[in-house]
């Protein structure tokens, strides 16, 4: 009688497990947010970018900078890996081009002339991040 009341005990504690556990959407929806989060901190870290100050050291500052921005950007990776529709190669695209702008930035550059040389693949990020969000309605 004993092993009948084990027996018919398990599935019951079992079924109290799998309740616990999320379900797809829920997973699916906690995958978006963390690579909405992530892609909402390498947009600000890519803006600090663009807003070198002119008076700044122009290439070391940068270089600085694009430590924080290359932390994001494998956050993003790393995110995207969970939601299909992240559409972020263009993102990570980007990113490599603004790295390649700032490694060619010459040694003396001011801070102006920094943020003028790397504008263009700034833009070119922002609009790749923005495109990103917009296809996991962030």
């Amino acid at each position: 009688m004993a092993m009948v009341l084990v027996a018919a005990m398990v599935p019951v504690s079992l079924t109290g497990c799998s309740a616990d556990a999320p379900s797809a959407r829920e997973r699916a929806r906690a995958a978006t947010d963390a690579l909405c989060e992530d892609l909402g901190a390498l947009r600000m870290d890519a803006g600090r970018l663009a807003g070198v100050s002119p008076r700044s050291e122009g290439r070391d500052e940068l270089r600085d900078l694009r430590e924080d921005v290359a932390h994001d950007q494998d956050l993003v990776t790393r995110s995207a890996r969970g939601v299909r529709k992240a559409r972020t190669r263009a993102v990570s695209d980007a990113y490599d081009q603004v790295v390649r702008a700032i490694d060619d930035l010459p040694g003396g550059a001011t801070g102006a002339q920094a943020r003028e040389r790397i504008r263009p693949q700034l833009e070119a990020l922002d609009r790749a991040i923005a495109a990103s969000q917009a296809s996991v309605k962030c």
